[in-house]
């Protein structure tokens, strides 16, 4: 095989693994109210579950893809919070080892390539997560298991065909150490970081929180409010598709003010909104203006004068996903105590510090 062909057959195995792990969790999120039933949980325990979910190069991305689709019908089975929590822990743990070795796999492809592609992949898992999202709208007669369990088998079919087409281990550049010790990465970086966190906690805020603000606050049956996720995941889909593009012809800085206006406008309606479907258009339009921030963010980390990529770009990662990882829960034991119309406020207000705050892309 080619190196060209070896290369345009790992871009499409990575595009597969981003896509099982956006279906897995955009199944997952709009089954909430179903699981949040069948477990018992109230806002504060679901959060503490929730919470689970966020812990946690070949052989990785096919064995974390293989544990993934494993664990995903066992949250259909839970019926108490620590058998609902355990299910999502080992979710959390398979998704985020594939997560890393796929990312791993995806910038050497794109390297390879010569061209952007690591947008379009995340599209992917954008995508998978509005299939996700679509079906269960569709499925929402099944009971959890067996909706997570047909996902599950089909997924599995072509697990092992797409694992066998990433890039083999001598593909994969080896790591260079330099320096000693640990070494904090500039201010400039710290704040690109702290964008991704306020970028990654909204989004994880609406993948966790919009199906049940949907349901418990606007009235919405299950089926329509299954849609909030799937409106905010199809416009990620668009964005991610259509933003190299908008690179090209705009500066960064000018992309992330306008798109980050666009998130914040976009949580307001879909919190205000007297309707499920006007808030349905409101998460619609957050998640357009969240698309492409947390590319440019990386690119920006990874591009910066006097630091090595790596170093930029796992720091800006460590601050965005440990957003990730706490956004959600935190949010679940605010909502416990003022509500959760109230709770998700604060993400109104993230989504306008990543509009005011800018210029720190520009200055990185």
């Amino acid at each position: 095989m080619s190196e060209k062909t070896l290369t345009g057959s790992a871009r499409w195995a990575c595009a597969y693994f981003f896509a099982i792990n956006g279906l897995v969790h955009g199944s997952l999120m709009a089954r909430i109210p179903a699981l949040k039933m069948q477990a018992g949980l109230d806002e504060g325990t679901l959060g503490q579950a929730l919470l689970c979910l966020g812990l946690g190069s070949r052989r990785i991305v096919i064995g974390g893809g293989l544990l993934l689709l494993l664990a995903f019908p066992l949250v259909g089975l839970a019926h108490q919070w620590i058998s609902f929590a355990l299910a999502m822990y080992l979710i959390g743990l398979a998704s985020g080892a594939m997560d890393v070795a796929v990312n791993t796999q995806s910038v050497e492809v794109e390297r390879a390539l010569r061209r952007p592609t690591l947008s379009l992949l995340h599209g992917m898992y954008s995508l998978g997560g509005l299939v996700g999202a679509l079906g269960a709208a569709a499925l929402v007669a099944l009971s959890p298991v067996w909706h997570f369990l047909l996902l599950a088998v089909i997924a599995l079919i072509f697990l092992l065909p797409g694992g066998k087409r990433l890039l083999p281990d001598e593909h994969m550049p080896a790591r260079t150490h330099k320096g000693s010790g640990l070494r904090l990465p500039p201010m400039a970086v710290v704040g690109l970081g702290l964008m991704a966190l306020c970028s990654f906690v909204s989004e994880g805020a609406i993948a966790d929180w919009s199906v049940l603000l949907l349901h418990d606050v606007k009235s919405a049956s299950e089926g329509l409010s299954a849609l909030g996720y799937a409106a905010f995941s199809a416009t990620m889909v668009f964005g991610r598709l259509f933003g190299d593009r908008l690179r090209v012809r705009f500066q960064d800085y000018s992309l992330v003010r306008a798109l980050g206006g666009l998130a914040t406008l976009g949580m307001v309606v879909a919190l205000l909104a007297p309707h499920a479907i006007i808030s349905i258009i409101g998460f619609a339009l957050a998640g357009l203006g969240l698309s492409i921030i947390v590319p440019i963010l990386f690119s920006a980390a990874g591009n910066r004068p006097g630091i090595d990529p790596g170093v930029g770009v796992a720091a800006v990662a460590t601050l965005g996903y440990g957003g990730l990882l706490m956004g959600p829960p935190l949010i679940g034991l605010l909502a416990q105590a003022v509500g959760l119309k109230l709770a998700l406020l604060s993400i109104v207000m993230l989504c306008a510090a990543l509009c005011l705050r800018a210029g720190i892309v520009r200055r990185a």
